[in-house]
C-alpha cells in the first residue's frame, strides 16, 4: 500500500444512511487509536465532534417529524370540533324514532361513515375529509345544519381544516428543507474533519511510520474498500481497482462492529435505502382518535 493514501472523496457517493454508518466506523477507529501526536489528537477530536452532530442530523432526517407545534395545535382543534359534531348527532339519535330530527340526525351522521372519518388520520387527509364532509352536509336537502344544531361547529371545523392545509403546504415544506439542509451541512463537516485527520495520518505514515499506525491505516482502507464494493458498486468487483475487498460485508477481514459507536451515538443502519419523503397525509393527529367503519 506504499502508493496508496487515505482519501474521503468516496464519501460524497454514499447514501445518507451509509454515510452515517461508514463515517461512524472511521470515527470509531480513529478515536480508538492511541497517539501522542498533538495535531492528530486534535483532528480526531474534531472528527468525533462532527460525527456527533451528523448523528443527530441523521436521526432528525430519518424520523421526518416535520409537524410544527402550530400544525399539531390547529389539527387538535379540528379534532375537537368534529368530535363535538359527532356527539351532537349521536345525542339526537337518542330521540324516539318518530321524531323528525331522529331521521335527519341519522342521515347527517352517516356522512362520518361514508367518508371513513378518523381523527387519527394524517393531517392533510383528515383536513380534506372535513372540507368534503362540510360540503355534503351543506348541500343536503333532507335537513339543515341549523336545525341539527351543528352549523357553528361545522363552520369552525372548516376554518381549522383550512388552517391545517395551509400549515401542511407551507410550514412542513419549510421544515423539511431545513432538516435536509441540516444533514447536508453535517455531512460536509464530517467529511472535512476526517479529511484533515487523514492528511495527518498520510504524512505520519511517510515520516514516522509505526506498526500501530500501519494497522490503523489498513483498517481504514478496508472500511473504504467495503463501502465502495457494497454501498457504491452494488457488490460488483472492479477489476481495475487493484484493491482487495472482503467477500461478506458482515464478516470483513478486519473487525469493525458495523459502525457501533464508542459511546458517541446509536448504531446506524447500513441499508442504502434512504427514508421516505415526509407525507402530507401521514402526520397523525393529536386527538385520541376514533373511526366510523
Amino acid at each position: 500500500m506504499a502508493n496508496r493514501i487515505l482519501t474521503t472523496s468516496f464519501f460524497a457517493r454514499l447514501s445518507n444512511a451509509n454515510h452515517d454508518g461508514v463515517t461512524q466506523q472511521c470515527c470509531d477507529r480513529l478515536t480508538g487509536f492511541t497517539t501522542d501526536n498533538s495535531p492528530l489528537t486534535i483532528a480526531i477530536q474534531q472528527v468525533l465532534a462532527a460525527r456527533q452532530v451528523e448523528d443527530v442530523a441523521f436521526r432528525h432526517f430519518s424520523g421526518k417529524d416535520f409537524a410544527s407545534e402550530d400544525l399539531k395545535k390547529e389539527d387538535g382543534l379540528e379534532d375537537k370540533y368534529m368530535s363535538t359534531i359527532l356527539g351532537i348527532l349521536n345525542g339526537l339519535l337518542n330521540l324516539p324514532e318518530t321524531e323528525p330530527l331522529y331521521r335527519k340526525a341519522q342521515l347527517a351522521r352517516q356522512v362520518f361513515k361514508d367518508f371513513g372519518f378518523s381523527t387519527s388520520a394524517g393531517f392533510e387527509a383528515e383536513a380534506r375529509n372535513v372540507l368534503n364532509m362540510a360540503q355534503q352536509w351543506q348541500a343536503a336537502s333532507e335537513y339543515t345544519l341549523a336545525e341539527l344544531g351543528i352549523s357553528e361547529w361545522v363552520q369552525k371545523a372548516v376554518t381549522q381544516a383550512n388552517k391545517v392545509l395551509n400549515l401542511v403546504t407551507v410550514r412542513v415544506d419549510n421544515e423539511s428543507a431545513k432538516v435536509k439542509g441540516e444533514l447536508a451541512t453535517a455531512r460536509k463537516a464530517t467529511d472535512e474533519a476526517i479529511r484533515k485527520a487523514y492528511d495527518i495520518l498520510n504524512a505520519l505514515n511517510v515520516l514516522q511510520p509505526t506498526a500501530e499506525l500501519t494497522e490503523l491505516i489498513n483498517v481504514l482502507f478496508s472500511i473504504e474498500d467495503r463501502a465502495k464494493l457494497y454501498y457504491i458498486s452494488g457488490g460488483k468487483i472492479n477489476s481495475n481497482s487493484g484493491t482487495t475487498t472482503p467477500t461478506n460485508p458482515d464478516n470483513p477481514t478486519t473487525p469493525d462492529n458495523s459502525g457501533s459507536g464508542s459511546g458517541t451515538g446509536t448504531i446506524t443502519p447500513t441499508n442504502p435505502d434512504t427514508p421516505s419523503d415526509p407525507g402530507t397525509g401521514g402526520g397523525g393527529s393529536t386527538g385520541d382518535g376514533w373511526e366510523e367503519g
